[in-house]
C-alpha cells in the first residue's frame, strides 16, 4: 500500500502498486477492521461473495482478490484489492458520455438481474471508467431481489427503498436515473437550483423528501424530448410505470447513441 485516498466510517482506501511490477498506483485496496459478524463484516462478506459472482461481468469493476484475517478475539481484517480506475464522482461527462454510462451500466444491472441480485447503491462515487468503458463498483449493499436493503444512499435510493420495502431491478433503475440527472445538469438532484456541494444540505434534504414524496422530477432543459422521457420513466415514483429490466433501457439507447 502507497497512500491513503479516503476514509469512510467503516473502511480506508488506499493506493497500491506491485512490488513485482513496480507499477505505481496501478491498484487499490480497500480495508476495513471489525468484530466478526457485525455489520461491517456482513458488508464486506456481501462485497466478497457479490464480486465473485459478478467477476466475469466486463461492466463491473473486478474484484481482483481478497484476504480475511482474524485474531483471537473475533476481531477481523479484511482487504480487498480493484484496479486504480477513474471515478464518476470526479469527471463531468457530457449529454453522449452519460447516455454511454447509462448503457454501460444498464448492462452491469442487467447480468446482476439474472443472477437475482439488486446492487441497492448506483450513484456517481460507485461508476467508474476504464478506457472509455462505463463499470459499477462497490457491491457491499448488494442483497436479493424480494430483500429489504439494508442501506440506501437517500440522494439517489428509490421511494420503495427509502420507505423500507422490498426492492428489484427496477430500484437500481430509478437511481441510475437520478444519477444520469445529475450528470446532465452539471451537478444538481432534482429541485436543486445549484450543484449539491454549492447546496446548503437542508435545501438538499428538502429536495430529495420533495423527489421521495412522490413529485416528479422536472425535466432537465437542455437535454431534449427523448432524454426526458427516458428520465421520467427511469425516475417513476410508481415502479410499476419504470422500466423492467435494464436491457429495456439499452435498447432505447441504441435509437439515439
Amino acid at each position: 500500500m502507497d497512500a491513503l485516498i479516503s476514509q469512510g466510517s467503516d473502511s480506508r482506501i488506499y493506493s497500491a502498486y506491485s512490488m513485482e511490477s513496480g507499477v505505481d498506483s496501478a491498484f487499490v485496496i480497500k480495508c476495513c477492521f471489525c468484530r466478526k459478524n457485525g455489520e461491517v463484516w456482513r458488508r464486506c462478506m456481501r462485497e466478497i461473495e457479490a464480486g465473485l459472482m459478478m467477476r466475469q461481468c466486463p461492466s463491473i469493476v473486478e474484484l481482483l482478490g481478497y484476504s480475511v484475517r482474524m485474531d483471537s478475539d473475533d476481531r477481523a481484517e479484511i482487504f480487498l484489492l480493484f484496479d486504480r480506475l477513474e471515478c464518476l464522482g470526479s469527471i463531468h461527462p457530457d449529454v453522449e458520455e452519460t447516455l454511454e454510462m447509462c448503457r454501460d451500466i444498464c448492462g452491469a444491472l442487467e447480468s446482476m438481474r439474472r443472477k437475482g441480485l439488486v446492487h441497492c447503491d448506483v450513484k456517481p462515487g460507485n461508476i467508474y471508467r476504464r478506457e472509455g468503458r462505463w463499470l459499477l463498483g462497490d457491491l457491499g449493499s448488494v442483497c436479493l431481489a424480494g430483500e429489504v436493503p439494508s442501506y440506501a444512499s437517500e440522494a439517489y435510493c428509490s421511494p420503495e427503498a427509502y420507505s423500507g420495502e422490498k426492492c428489484d431491478i427496477r430500484s437500481d433503475i430509478y437511481s441510475l436515473g437520478i444519477t444520469c440527472y445529475r450528470m446532465l445538469t452539471g451537478g444538481k438532484l432534482p429541485f436543486c437550483d445549484t450543484p449539491c456541494e454549492e447546496t446548503e444540505d437542508g435545501k438538499v434534504f428538502d429536495a430529495i423528501k420533495r423527489r421521495l414524496g412522490g413529485e416528479a422530477i422536472p425535466p432537465v432543459e437542455a437535454a431534449g424530448e427523448r432524454i426526458n422521457l427516458l428520465l421520467k420513466r427511469m425516475c417513476a415514483f410508481d415502479r410499476r410505470k419504470r422500466f423492467r429490466r435494464p436491457s429495456e433501457i439499452v435498447k432505447y439507447l441504441e435509437k439515439f447513441i
